[in-house]
């Protein structure tokens, strides 16, 4: 720490004076500004990988005539196949025998 005594005694300070180093306060208002964004960025990279936990991703291949009546309604929305696809998912309900249903519903934006 030879090179902080230097300074010290170059300044004429008989010791270290943090509010007079205008270097030193400014290097720690930086550090302090990373360490905050990288606590933040932290912190939202934790909560998508929660968010993402809790979501389900598939893949769907489907034969021809059904394919083609999911793109016509899918058409019709104004919406993709796979936002019908969502939509018919976020409708599901599943009977105690284990039974799928999905209620009527019109696809929409």
């Amino acid at each position: 720490m030879g090179g902080a005594a230097c300074g010290v005694e170059a300044s004429g300070w008989a010791v270290y004076e943090p509010d007079r180093d205008s270097a030193g306060t400014t290097w720690a208002a930086e550090r302090t500004i990373r360490r905050e964004r990288a606590l933040a960025a932290h912190t939202a990279h934790l909560e998508q990988r929660r968010e993402a936990a809790q979501e389900m991703r598939g893949e769907v291949w489907l034969p021809a005539g059904p394919g083609r009546l999911l793109r016509q309604a899918a058409a019709r929305a104004g919406l993709t196949p796979q936002e019908v696809l969502a939509q018919l998912a976020s409708r599901v309900a599943v009977g105690e025998d284990g039974t799928v249903s999905v209620a009527p519903f019109i696809p929409s934006r």
